[in-house]
Order: structure tokens, then sequence, then C-alpha cells
């Protein structure tokens, strides 16, 4: 019995102490949820401040989509403005000198010919999503067939088109630009009058146009063209020449393989109608000319850039090789 009293004074003794440590603890908790308060206020306060600008970040992305991508990678879209899948936004301007020179053979009749081409190719972005392009080129040339050799040089035929943007690229459909061209019969021709030929131009006039779809699937960009070529017909030695239409198809791909430098490639095949000389068709004008091209652009600096593409002719009626060179500057 004795020591049920002790018991029970030692508990009553010790009640106080054990109130006051739950006390304690309820004002520690109140002090963390307090805190915690605090924390989701100022939480709350950070979204409401940095939301709105990832908002109009990822609107001005979505805006200027030209302007991010050249960011991140200059090379590429350097060169898809080549092959016009790209255009210039407005006010941007670009001069290219280039060289092309081809070599085209015919055991037949022991034909070869030689071709320097430089040329210097201007571009223009307009409002509107549009380009203005102009090419002036200059030609060499030597030529030999049956023991005969020719040298000639002189301006080409100059080319002058517009570019428009229809459709801008999407998650699911790819962009579409559309290209008018006039290309004016200034280079000397003599293929249809003379037994010692020179060819520094086609010698016809002739209207293009052109559609160029792009897509991108990273890392790789897809591009294809469609054209059509409408040749005037034109009278040498009092007989009528008409080299007919043609339909040309160029599909390929790019490869970004760093921002300063991307690969390509693509191949070219044109479908010609009959070349008629008088009403009578000329045998074989008519094959096709294919071309597979392989290749690549590099940034030198802010506003200038180096392609190169190496063409192999795969027909009869192609060249058997072809190298381009480009220097685009950009202002």
């Amino acid at each position: 019995m004795k020591k049920m009293w002790m018991g029970g004074a030692a508990l009553l003794a010790a009640l106080p102490a054990l109130g006051q440590s739950v006390e304690e603890l309820k004002r520690q908790l109140a002090e963390k949820e307090a805190e915690t308060r605090r924390l989701r206020e100022r939480i709350q306060i950070l979204e409401r401040e940095v939301t709105p600008h990832r908002i109009k970040q990822a609107k001005g992305a979505q805006a200027m989509p030209e302007d991010a991508r050249e960011d991140s990678n200059r090379a590429l879209e350097r060169a898809l403005v080549r092959e016009n899948g790209v255009l210039l936004p407005p006010g941007r301007f670009e001069i290219e000198p280039n060289l092309v020179y081809s070599h085209s053979t015919a055991a037949a009749n022991a034909f070869r010919r030689d071709a320097y081409g430089p040329a210097l190719v201007v571009r223009a972005g307009l409002p509107g999503r549009s380009q203005i392009d102009l090419s002036l080129p200059y030609v060499f040339e030597r030529r030999r067939s049956a023991g005969l050799t020719t040298d000639a040089s002189g301006i080409g035929d100059v080319t002058l088109g517009v570019s428009h943007q229809f459709m801008a690229e999407r998650a699911s459909l790819p962009g579409l630009i559309g290209s008018l061209a006039y290309t004016a019969s200034t280079g000397k021709n003599t293929v249809f009058e003379s037994a010692a030929p020179v060819a520094l131009g086609s010698g016809f006039r002739t209207l293009q146009a052109s559609l160029t779809a792009i897509k991108r699937v990273d890392p790789l960009v897809f591009f294809g063209s469609y054209s059509f070529s409408h040749a005037y017909a034109a009278d040498y030695d009092g007989l009528k020449v008409d080299p007919g239409n043609s339909h040309g198809l160029r599909f390929g791909t790019a490869l970004a393989t760093g921002p300063n430098t991307s690969l390509r490639a693509a191949f070219n095949v044109t479908y010609y109608d009959s070349t008629k000389v008088g009403g009578v068709p000329l045998e074989a004008s008519e094959d096709p000319s294919a071309l597979l091209e392989l290749g690549g652009s590099v940034v030198l600096s802010e506003r200038t850039a180096l392609d190169v593409l190496v063409g192999a002719g795969l027909t009869g009626n192609a060249p058997d090789y072809r190298i381009t060179v480009a220097l685009p500057v950009r202002f």
C-alpha cells in the first residue's frame, strides 16, 4: 500500500513537466506550420514572376522560328537557303560568289567539254515571307569534238527569280515555298548553227515554276522540290528550234553535325521533251539527266559560310561530274 502511494506521488510530481513538454511540442509544430506557409507563399510569388517570362519566351520562339533555328545551327540554315528551303528574313541580304566546274565526255564521237562557271548570286529578303534572287554567271568553255577544239568565254544566262513561303513548317506538315524564275538567253549558243559550236548558255529564254517542301526530323532535315520549265522556241539559220518543256525533281537530306557544320546529300533528275528542229524531233534529246550530289557547309565567320557540293552524273545526258563551291556572305 505504501508503495502505491509513493508511485502516485511520483506521477503527480511528473505531471507539470509532462504538460510543459506537450506545450513545447505544440509551439514548435505551430512555428513549423508558419514557416511552411511562408515558403508556399514565396513559391507562389516566384511562379507569378517567372511564368509570364517563360510564356513570353515560348511565344517569341514560335514567332521567330527562323532566328531561333539560325542561332542553334547556322550552317544548316545557310545550306537550306541555297536549297531554297528557307528564305531570308525581310531586310537581310546575301551576296554569293560561286564557282561551278563540270566535265562531260562521250566516247562515241570523241566528245569532251569542260566548263568553268564563276557567278555572282544576290538574294534579298522581302516583307510578306518573300525573297528575290538574281544570278549573274560568266562561263569559260573548252569543247572538243571529232578532233576539233574550241575555246570560248563570256556571260552566261542571267536569271531573276522571286520566292514566297506559302506555308510555314508545322509539327505534322512540311513548309512549302513556291518560286518563279525567268532566265534570259544572254549566253552565246551556236550549237544549231556552227560546226565549231559554243554553248555559254542554253540559247533559249526559259520560265520556270517550282515548289519546295522541307520537313525537320531531328537531327535530319528532308527537302524536296518539283520544277516545271518552259523554254521558248528560237530561230537558228531560218529554222525554228523548239527545245520543249522539262520537269525536274530534286530531293535530299541535310544533317546538322554541329552549330557551324552540316552535311547533305541530294538526288536531282530532269526529264525533257524532245527538241524539235524544223518540226523534226532530234534523236535522244529527250533522255533524262540525273545527278547525285554530296557535300556540306561550314560557317567561317558571323557573316560568311562555305558550301561545297560534288555531283556525279548517273545518265548519259548528265555531266560526268560537277563541283560547286559557294561563299555566301550575309548582311
